[in-house]
């Protein structure tokens, strides 16, 4: 009899231990989503104050541009890196992914190094663009994605303009467009963001405008305008 009850006792332990250890995985596994949004949010603001500075001449003194801040500024991403790529990892981002974001990381590095600032940009829009990929294999926050993924088409809509591709840079402000009237439509997009929705598309119709002018101090303007009322 009193094996049995130890049996018993035994079983109801390793019940016990097993179901808070579900229950403790879960519980980790919606706190490193939560982590990684954070670590994604960090990145996303530091390259957006690079490219925004840059646009708005920030970084210029004397007709000069001062390298030592946009490699100051590029260091709190690298900074964070290791953590980044370990919390994407736990949350089955593939490595060839991970792979891309480090190298990104470091042409951009490279780039700053050479004071290239037309490809330094270019490597931020494309480092920018990883991130919305990411947050569609682990988020289900469908608007939060859309966000960001309006953010890189405006992003490579100046990148294409600041290197004077006009053909591409009309191409992709008209996908911008074109995607803002679909989130438009979108009835929980427009119930969470009612307060800037028609803002927002007035605002990209006037970068579509200055863009097809070829105007660049022009599209500088209305593109920060433009992504500094996107949050």
């Amino acid at each position: 009899m009193k094996n049995k009850f130890k049996l018993a006792l035994l079983m109801f332990c390793l019940i016990f231990l097993l179901t808070g250890c579900s229950s403790t995985n879960k519980n980790n596994g919606k706190t490193i989503k939560d982590k990684t949004d954070s670590e994604l949010s960090y990145v996303e603001d530091t390259i957006f104050t690079i490219i925004n500075k840059y646009a708005k001449d920030e970084y210029m003194k004397d007709g000069r541009i001062e390298w030592d801040n946009i490699k100051n500024d590029s260091k709190k991403i690298n900074n964070a890196l290791d953590t980044i790529l370990l919390d994407l990892s736990e949350l089955d981002i593939p490595n060839d992914d991970l792979i891309s974001f480090s190298n990104e990381l470091n042409n951009l590095i490279i780039l700053i190094s050479k004071e290239d600032d037309i490809l330094a940009i270019d490597k931020l829009n494309h480092l920018y663009s990883l991130i919305p990929k990411y947050m569609a294999r682990y988020s289900d926050d469908k608007n939060k994605i859309s966000k960001k993924e309006l953010k890189s088409n405006i992003l490579a809509s100046y990148n294409f303009s600041n290197a004077k591709k006009w053909a591409e840079a009309k191409a992709t402000i008209q996908t911008v467009e074109d995607k803002y009237k679909t989130m438009m439509n979108d009835v929980d997009y427009m119930r969470e963001n009612t307060y800037n929705l028609n803002k927002v598309y007035v605002l990209i119709e006037e970068l579509k405008n200055a863009i097809n002018m070829e105007n660049m101090e022009l599209i500088k303007m209305k593109y920060v305008n433009l992504i500094e009322e996107i949050n």
